[in-house]
C-alpha cells in the first residue's frame, strides 16, 4: 500500500482512482510541471499540515473567495483524465 503523504492526499482529491500512484519523487515533479504555483503551494501544505491555512493565505496574499476558488481548480486539474494518466503507473510500466 502507499505510505506516500503525497500519494494519500492525492486519494481524497481524484475521484477514480486508476492503479498505483507513481514514486514521491516522480508525482512532486508531475505536479510542479501540472499545477500553477499557488496551486501547487496549497496542495503541498495540506500535505505537509505546514503552514496553517491563514498563514498560507497571508503568505500566498489570496483572500478567503480566491483561494476557495484555487482549491476548486486544484481538485478540478487532479481528475482530469489527462493528468491522471500521468500520476498513475500504466501496466506496462
Amino acid at each position: 500500500m502507499d505510505t506516500n503523504p503525497i500519494a494519500e492526499t492525492l486519494k481524497r482529491k481524484i475521484r477514480k482512482i486508476d492503479g498505483r500512484f507513481r514514486t514521491e519523487e516522480e508525482l512532486k515533479l508531475i505536479l510542479k510541471r501540472r499545477l500553477t504555483k499557488k496551486e501547487y503551494k496549497i496542495l503541498f501544505a495540506e500535505i505537509t499540515g505546514y503552514p496553517e491555512r491563514s498563514e498560507l493565505i497571508r503568505a500566498l496574499r489570496l483572500d478567503e473567495l480566491r483561494y476557495r476558488e484555487l482549491q476548486d481548480n486544484l481538485e478540478k486539474k487532479l481528475n482530469l483524465e489527462k493528468i491522471k494518466r500521468e500520476l498513475f503507473l500504466t501496466v506496462k510500466e
